[in-house]
C-alpha cells in the first residue's frame, strides 16, 4: 500500500571478527596520521580537540557492477565553525561522496545533498550506513536486527547515482566537537536556532570550499533532522543559496502534536492509524493488508475526535471499534475512557507475554520483565549497538580517517540540555511549518517530499498528513508530497522500504531539477 498523499546487543568480538575489509573496497589517497590517544576531559576542563582530529582523508571507491558501476571519491574530515570575532568555536565532522566526473574536474550542475539525523544528539550514521550511502549494513526483513555476520556491503539503493552526498554530524555527535570541549562550549550549539545557524554555516562553508556554490542544493533530515532541515533551508534561501529541495524522513514538524498532555486530543487521533497498522502486522505478519487504514483515518478525524472532545464519557460502540482497530481489550479501553495513547498501546499490547513494543516500529517487540518500564527500545538501541562499531571501523579501515575519539552515534545527554524555545512564548512547542512556508515563499519551486513509516509511533504519519492540510496555499508554490512505507521511524531498515524510498527520491530529484 503506497499512499501518494500519501537486536538486541551483540558481542563486539563477533562483530569486529566479521568485518574484514573486502578486496577492492577502495583506495586511500591521503591517509591521516593516527591521532594521539584522546583522554577523557572533566566537564570544566578544556579539551585539545584539534590534536585529536586528523586532517581530511581522501579515498577512491566504486559501487555496483557493469553498466551500473559508480566510481566515486570519498572525503572524511572536519570543517571549522567560527564565532563573531573569527575564533574557531567548533569542528564539524562530515563524510562526503562525489561521483567521479567523466569529463571536467568538477560537476557544478550535479545535485549535492546535505544529510542530517535527529535526536537532538544523533549522528548521521543511521542514514549513512542503513539507507543512503554507498556502503552499509543489511538488516532483517522487519528491521529489528542486523543480518549476521554483521558486515559492510555495497548498497544497491545508494542515492549516489542521482546526487552527491554530504553526511553531517552536529556538534557533540559523531566526531564533531566544540572547540572548547566543555559543557559551556557545547551550549553554544544546543538549541533550535543555535543548531540551525551552525548547520547553515557549515553548508555554506562546504559549498564555498568545494566550489559547489552553483550546484543544486538539497537537504535530507530524519526525525529532528527533518525539523532541522526545514530551518536550515529557510536560512540558506534567505542568504541567497539556491536550495532546490528537501526530503524529510519521519520528521518532527510541530512539537505540540508530539508532546501532548492529558488535555491534548489531536495526538491521540493522529496516532491511531499507526497503532492500527502495528496491530495488523503483529497479528497477520509483515505482509498484512493495510487496506483498512483509510477507514481508520476517517474514524479518527470524525467520530473519535468528537467523542474525545465531549469529555470523559463512555461510548460502548466507539470502545468496540477502537478494540477492533488496535487489538486491545475493550475493558482496558473503557478504563482509559477511550483514550488509547501510544504509551498505553506499547505497554499493554503484549503485556501478557512479558513483551513491550518498540515505539520506533510498533510491529516489533522485545521481552522485558513484566513489572517496571523498559529502559531501551529494540529498534533504536539495536541499531545503535550495530552502527556505532561499524562506522568506527569503516571510517578507519575504508575511509582512512584515524582518530581515537569515541564516535557518538547517539549522545543522549544532548536532548536533555537542548533549548527547544525560539522565543519566551514557544518553549517546548517549537515548530517548523512557519519556516517551511517562508522557504516556499523564497523559492516557490522548492520541492518538499515527506516520507513516513506506517508503524512509526514516535512521529506518526497522521501528524504530517494533518499538518500538510493546515498549510495556507502559496500561489505558484510546488505542492508538498507525502509517501508512506512499510516500517517504522527508520523504515529504511526494511530492505523493501529502503528500495522504495530510493526510487521515490530519484523520481523526486528528477522532477525538481526538471522544473515546472
Amino acid at each position: 500500500m503506497n499512499n501518494s498523499l500519501k537486536p538486541g546487543a551483540m558481542s563486539l568480538v563477533l562483530l569486529f571478527a566479521s568485518m574484514a575489509v573486502p578486496a577492492g573496497a577502495g583506495t586511500i589517497l591521503a591517509q591521516a596520521p593516527a591521532a594521539p590517544q584522546a583522554k577523557a576531559a572533566p566537564a570544566a576542563e578544556k579539551q585539545d580537540v584539534p590534536r585529536a582530529l586528523p586532517a581530511e582523508a581522501l579515498s577512491r571507491h566504486s559501487v555496483g557492477q557493469g553498466e551500473s558501476r559508480l566510481a566515486y571519491t570519498a572525503s572524511a574530515g572536519t570543517l571549522p565553525l567560527t564565532g563573531a570575532k573569527g575564533e574557531v568555536t567548533a569542528h564539524v565532522f562530515y563524510v562526503a561522496y562525489s561521483l567521479e566526473p567523466s569529463g571536467s574536474a568538477s560537476a557544478p550542475a550535479r545535485a549535492i545533498t546535505f544529510v542530517f539525523n535527529g535526536g537532538p544528539g544523533a549522528a548521521s550514521a543511521f542514514l549513512h550506513l542503513a539507507a543512503m550511502g554507498p556502503r552499509g549494513v543489511n538488516f532483517s526483513a522487519n528491521g529489528a536486527a542486523a543480518l549476521e555476520p554483521v558486515q559492510l556491503a555495497d548498497n544497491p539503493d545508494t542515492w549516489l547515482d542521482f546526487t552527491d552526498l554530504v553526511f553531517v554530524d552536529p556538534v557533540a555527535t559523531g566526531y564533531s566537537r566544540s572547540a572548547g570541549g566543555t559543557e559551556e562550549a557545547n551550549r553554544a550549539f544546543f538549541g533550535v536556532d543555535k543548531d540551525a545557524d551552525a548547520m547553515a554555516d557549515f553548508a555554506r562553508l562546504y559549498l564555498t570550499r568545494a566550489g559547489r556554490m552553483l550546484s543544486p542544493v538539497f537537504l535530507v533530515g530524519e526525525s529532528y533532522g527533518g525539523f532541522r532541515a526545514v530551518h536550515v533551508a529557510e536560512r540558506l534561501l534567505a542568504g541567497g543559496i539556491a536550495v532546490r529541495g528537501a526530503v524529510l524522513i519521519s520528521p518532527a514538524l510541530e512539537f505540540s502534536l508530539l508532546r501532548g498532555n492529558a488535555y491534548a486530543l489531536l495526538p491521540l487521533t493522529l496516532a491511531l492509524p499507526s497503532l492500527a497498522a502495528a496491530h495488523l502486522e503483529l497479528r497477520d505478519g509483515l505482509q498484512a493488508s493495510l487496506d483498512i487504514l483509510p477507514e481508520v483515518e476517517r474514524f479518527a478525524g470524525d467520530r473519535y475526535l468528537v467523542q474525545l472532545a465531549a469529555g470523559l464519557k463512555s461510548d460502548a460502540e466507539i470502545d468496540r471499534t477502537l478494540s477492533r482497530y488496535t487489538g486491545l481489550p475493550t475493558e482496558l479501553i473503557r478504563r482509559e475512557h477511550g483514550r488509547v495513547s501510544v504509551r498505553t498501546f506499547a505497554r499493554e499490547y503484549q503485556k501478557d507475554k512479558d513483551r513491550v513494543l518498540s515505539r520506533y516500529d510498533g510491529a516489533v517487540s522485545a521481552p522485558v520483565p513484566q513489572r517496571g518500564e523498559p529502559r531501551f527500545d529494540p529498534i533504536l538501541d539495536g541499531a545503535v549497538a550495530v552502527l556505532t562499531p561499524v562506522f568506527t571501523h569503516y571510517a578507519r579501515a575504508e575511509l582512512g580517517y584515524r582518530t581515537d575519539l569515541p564516535y557518538w552515534l547517539l549522545n543522549r545527554d544532548v536532548s536533555g540540555r537542548w533549548d527547544y524555545g525560539t522565543s519566551a512564548t514557544r518553549q517546548g512547542f517549537v515548530g517548523a511549518l512557519d519556516e517551511l512556508q517562508k522557504a516556499r515563499t523564497h523559492n516557490p519551486a522548492l520541492g518538499v517530499l515527506i516520507v513516513h513509516g506506517y508503524t512509526d509511533l514516535v512521529t506518526p504519519y497522521g501528524a504530517s498528513k494533518y499538518l500538510i492540510g493546515q498549510l495556507a496555499p502559496i500561489d505558484t508554490a510546488r505542492p508538498i508530497e507525502l509517501k508512506v512505507y512499510r516500517g517504522g521511524h527508520m523504515m529504511y531498515l526494511r530492505e523493501v522500504s529502503r528500495r522504495a524510498l530510493a526510487q521515490d527520491a530519484r523520481e523526486f530529484y528528477g522532477s525538481v531539477l526538471k522544473g515546472p
